[in-house]
């Protein structure tokens, strides 16, 4: 896959993530690698027409702690006496969806494994339980893997697994019923478009998938459209509450960036809402506050939710930050021009500033790394894991540089803050194998050593971004979600490369 720019395109070999084998659990007899394919993206997600087509990669095998499962003895028993008594599964869908389900003889981690897709409306699309039962894991990999994924235990040994989530309507511990919403597709992860990857397990194997009563799949390739059944929920689905407006725990909201759009110069923080695809923005204030739900604005009244990766920054050099985002269907890059009163340029009024193949690149972010007041793009490579630079003109983006060789997959929630008060913005990011947070001080174009500033979890944390909230400090401040309450938290900068305490600012729902 190439991504080009208005003025440089640039080719990327495909790679398969390697597989961690020691002391793992095999989730299938004769497990083998995905082959990595190109991928036919529809307007809304990946395609499932039944070809060879291959919505994501390989994925990493899953133990029994990943399913929130007990381990050794314990499990073996739990599924000793459950028999094949499986649960009455339905699909992963409200009743009378329609969705198209795939799988292929390699499928990672077997053709037993479901890829849903529903053409247009595929993304933020709900995802319901397939049966009543319990939640044992909530988690978000990153850019790797399952991505954001959710596990849910049926008991008996039988568990289900909802891969490459765009959010969460759940927390682990939840009690769950058959119909109710616990996230929306999405194309996190290994994923190189919008899909759910689903899974029906016992003790830990991932079996043929059943819905009501009735095998589905085959041999081989395969692809069939299924409605839904799923139409006894015994309780009503829980409805997402609006930031700062309460809330338990769901992520109404993703897609968060940081951009000044109202002139003084203080970070508003701008989102789309999952559930509409409206672009919303919360002002923020200089003693380190956003505008409650009540008095948010609305930027954007639809369509957002086909739109992945949003970053804010000055782009153009006028002094205004704009927003930059891909457009998921047809992996182009779109800049949005703020204006300065709140507002941002409308679709038909957006700058195409790279004309194909982003949606083969994550993480992308603002990062002035020169300090000419001209905001740059960092981004990484799916299929190499290498980060790039790409410097802003003015107009446009010039061709790109590499800044970080490889393992940067293995990092997630990039943002671009200028953290130790330099006049150049440094690199922040969450390490996901062991949930510290790095920062990588901005040096004339390039980034220093890394300098840990977080020890540890902060891979509970989701859609950081950064900028100048709390004036009263000498730097940039640090905006994340907590993705077990739904909260946002603000953690102002110390202005020597540090965060001081944390503060709430958003009380739920993000």
């Amino acid at each position: 896959m190439s991504v080009e720019t208005t003025t440089t395109a640039t080719a990327a070999a495909p790679s398969v993530f390697s597989r961690l084998m020691s002391r793992r659990v095999r989730i299938a007899t004769g497990l083998v690698c995905a082959t990595v394919a190109a991928v036919a993206l529809s307007a809304g997600g990946a395609s499932a027409d039944g070809g060879p087509e291959d919505p994501h990669g390989d994925l990493t095998e899953l133990t029994a702690a990943d399913l929130g499962l007990p381990e050794g003895p314990q499990m073996m028993a739990m599924a000793a006496t459950s028999g094949d008594d499986r649960p009455d599964f339905q699909m992963p869908f409200k009743c009378g969806e329609t969705w198209q389900g795939a799988s292929r003889a390699h499928h990672s981690p077997s053709a037993n494994a479901i890829d849903w897709t529903q053409g247009g409306s595929t993304v933020n699309s709900p995802v319901v339980a397939s049966a009543d039962g319990v939640v044992s894991k909530v988690r978000d990999l990153g850019g790797s893997s399952y991505g954001k994924y959710v596990v849910i235990n049926h008991g008996g040994g039988w568990s289900t697994v909802y891969a490459h989530l765009n959010g969460f309507n759940t927390s682990t511990g939840a009690t769950v019923k058959a119909g109710q919403q616990i996230g929306i597709v999405g194309s996190t992860g290994n994923s190189s478009g919008a899909h759910l990857h689903y899974e029906q397990r016992h003790d830990l194997v991932d079996r043929r998938t059943v819905f009501n009563g009735s095998a589905f799949g085959g041999s081989g390739s395969w692809s069939k459209s299924l409605t839904s059944k799923n139409c006894e929920t015994k309780t009503p689905e829980p409805k997402p509450e609006g930031p700062g407006d309460g809330g338990t725990g769901s992520t109404g909201m993703v897609d968060l960036a940081s951009a000044d759009l109202n002139g003084d110069n203080v970070i508003d923080v701008a989102a789309v809402e999952a559930s509409t695809g409206k672009l919303w923005l919360y002002k923020g204030a200089p003693n380190g506050t956003v505008a409650s739900g009540g008095n948010r604005v609305l930027i954007g009244s639809g369509g957002w939710n086909g739109m992945s990766n949003l970053t804010g920054g000055d782009f153009t050099g006028d002094g205004k930050d704009d927003i930059v985002a891909v457009e998921e269907s047809t992996g182009k890059l779109w800049l949005y021009k703020g204006a300065d009163n709140s507002t941002i340029s409308s679709g038909g009024s957006r700058v195409l500033i790279g004309s194909g193949g982003w949606n083969g690149m994550s993480n992308l972010t603002a990062l002035n790394l020169n300090g000419d007041k001209i905001a740059d793009l960092a981004a990484v490579e799916k299929s190499t894991g290498k980060l790039y630079l790409y410097p802003g003109n003015g107009t446009g983006l010039n061709a790109r540089k590499e800044i970080g060789s490889g393992g940067w997959n293995g990092m997630s929630n990039l943002t671009g803050m200028d953290l130790n008060n330099s006049g150049r913005q440094d690199l922040v990011a969450v390490e996901k194998s062991t949930g510290k947070l790095f920062m990588y001080p901005g040096d004339k174009g390039y980034l220093s050593p890394r300098i840990q500033i977080g020890s540890g979890g902060w891979n509970g944390m989701s859609d950081l971004i950064g900028g100048d909230l709390l004036n009263s400090q000498l730097s940039d401040d640090l905006i994340a979600v907590q993705n077990s309450t739904g909260k946002l938290f603000l953690y102002p900068g110390t202005g020597s490369g540090g965060l001081g305490a944390r503060k709430e600012i958003g009380v739920g729902g993000w």
